[in-house]
C-alpha cells in the first residue's frame, strides 16, 4: 500500500504491505527515513531535527537527520575523484523528485555539478515479504569521464536501555592463514567494539566509541542485531569478485560516540554528551569503482528485510531468505538425540525437513518428517527428537531443511544432515 503522509513532521511517502512500513522523506536527500516490521522501528532518526529541513547554505554545519541514504564513494579531501561531504547540499539532503506507479516510489536528485551524478532511487516492497527492494543508479551528467562506487548508508537505532545489546555483523575476507581480516578507517586502532565469531565474521558490538571499520567481505551481506528484542535488520548485496571497492573494503561499519577522528585536515572530538552526540550505528554498502562514460549509467541492486530471533542470539550468516542463528545440528539430550537450529526468515511459509531423494528410494517412509510454519515476526526453532527409524537404516540418513512459500512453492534448501552411521 502506497500513500502520502506526514513523518515526524515531513512530507513523506508511506510504502508498506501490513507487515512493514516504510517511510520516505524526498525532500531530505531521498532518505528512507523509517523502516518498520510490525511497528518495531530499526532506523536512527535524529530526534533533535524531527521537522526541520537542511538550510542549504555553503558553510553550515551537516544537519544528520539519519534514515537510510545513498552517498558516493570514495569520501576524502584530497582532491578530484572524492567526495568531501557531508555536507552535500545537493545529494545528501537536496530536493528529490518522487514518482509513483504500480506501489513502488521512484526519487530522482539534482544535477550535481561538483560529482558530475544524478541519483535515482527506485523502492518498492511485494506482498508478504518483509523487505524493501532498491535499485540505485548513478548517472553521469557531465561532459567528462567520471568514477564513483555507489554507497548506501542505513542508520540503525541502538537498544537505548542496553546499548551494548546492539550489534552488526559481517562476513570478512580471510587471509592465508585463515585469520579474519578488517581495516579500522577512523578512531582507535585497539577499539574494543571489533571482534570476531566462531564463523569468521566481524562482530561490532556498540559502546558509544566513535569509530570506523571496514572489511573485504565476498558473501554480500551484513546485519544489524538488537540481542535484547531478537530483532534482526540485513542488507543484501551483489559482490564482484576481483573487483575494485573503495578503502579496499565492500561493506563498513560507523559507531557514533565519543572519542576522535582525523578527517578533513584536522582532529574531530566528538563529545561524550547523548544529547548533542546521539548514539547509533552504521550499516554501509559498497558497489564496486565504476567509470561512466557522459550520458552512461550504472544500477546497484539491494535489499532490506526484517525478521525475529530468540533475545540474545546472534546471526552467523544469512541470505535474501533470512538469517541463521545455528545451523542444522545433533546434540544429546537427557531423552536422546536431538535435532536443533535456529533461524529467522523474511516471509511467511513452511519449513520442511524430509529425507533426500537417495534415502526415499531405500524405504517407503514418508518424504516429509517434520514441518512447522515460519514468519519474520517469531524465531524459527528447531528441537526435534530424533525417531529411532530414521537413523536405523544402513549407512545413514540423509534429511534436508527445506522453505516452502504459503503457496507450497519450493524456495531454497536452508540446511541439511546426516542422521546415523
Amino acid at each position: 500500500m502506497l500513500r502520502y503522509t506526514t513523518y515526524k513532521g515531513w512530507k513523506a511517502l508511506s510504502l508498506g504491505n501490513g507487515l512493514v512500513e516504510s517511510h520516505i522523506v524526498p525532500d531530505l536527500g531521498g532518505r528512507l527515513m523509517q523502516f518498520s516490521l510490525q511497528g518495531y522501528d530499526y532506523l536512527f532518526v535524529n530526534g533533535a531535527l524531527e521537522s526541520l529541513y537542511p538550510e542549504r547554505v555553503d558553510g553550515k554545519q551537516w544537519m544528520n537527520f539519519g534514515g537510510e541514504k545513498v552517498w558516493p564513494a570514495p569520501q576524502g579531501w584530497s582532491g578530484e575523484g572524492y567526495w568531501p561531504g557531508p555536507p552535500d547540499h545537493i545529494l545528501d539532503e537536496g530536493l528529490y523528485e518522487s514518482n509513483t506507479e504500480k506501489g513502488s516510489v521512484t526519487l530522482l536528485s539534482p544535477v550535481d555539478k561538483r560529482t558530475g551524478l544524478q541519483i535515482k532511487r527506485q523502492l518498492s516492497v511485494k506482498p508478504e515479504e518483509s523487505r524493501i527492494n532498491i535499485i540505485t543508479t548513478f548517472t553521469n551528467k557531465s561532459d567528462e569521464y567520471i568514477r564513483w562506487s555507489v554507497w548506501p548508508v542505513c542508520q540503525v537505532a541502538v537498544d537505548e536501555q542496553a546499548e551494548d545489546q546492539s550489534q552488526i555483523v559481517c562476513p570478512a575476507r580471510k587471509d592465508a592463514k585463515g585469520d579474519t581480516q578488517y581495516k579500522i578507517l577512523h578512531g582507535l586502532a585497539n577499539n574494543p567494539q571489533y571482534n570476531c565469531d566462531e564463523a569468521g565474521n566481524l562482530v561490532v558490538t556498540y559502546k558509544y566509541i566513535v569509530g570506523k571499520v571496514g572489511t573485504d567481505s565476498d558473501e554480500g551481506w551484513i546485519a544489524y542485531v538488537n540481542r535484547g528484542s531478537g530483532k534482526v535488520l540485513v542488507m543484501n548485496f551483489d559482490v564482484a569478485d576481483g573487483a575494485e571497492y573503495p578503502d579496499n573494503t565492500s561493506v563498513q561499519v560507523w559507531t557514533q560516540g565519543e572519542g576522535a577522528t582525523y578527517s578533513r585536515g584536522r582532529v574531530n572530538i566528538h563529545k561524550s554528551d547523548k544529547k548533542v552526540n546521539p548514539p547509533y550505528m552504521e550499516m554501509e554498502i559498497l558497489s564496486p569503482m565504476v567509470k561512466l562514460r557522459p550520458g552512461e549509467s550504472y544500477d546497484f541492486k539491494y535489499t532490506i528485510s526484517a525478521c525475529t530471533i530468540e533475545s540474545g542470539m546472534c546471526v552467523k550468516a544469512a541470505s535474501k531468505y533470512g538469517v541463521t542463528v545455528s545451523r542444522i545440528h545433533t546434540e544429546q539430550m537427557s531423552d536422546g538425540l536431538h535435532i536443533k537450529g535456529e533461524f529467522g526468515f523474511f516471509s511467511g511459509g513452511i519449513l520442511r525437513m524430509v529425507m533426500d531423494q537417495e534415502t526415499l528410494a531405500k524405504n517407503n517412509n514418508n518424504r516429509v518428517l517434520f514441518e512447522t510454519e515460519v514468519s519474520p515476526l517469531a524465531p524459527a526453532v528447531i528441537d526435534i527428537p530424533v525417531d529411532e527409524s530414521w537413523d536405523a537404516q544402513e549407512g545413514g540418513q540423509s534429511v534436508s531443511f527445506r522453505l516452502y512459500n504459503l503457496k507450497d512453492d519450493f524456495i531454497e534448501e536452508i540446511d541439511k544432515i546426516k542422521i546415523g552411521k
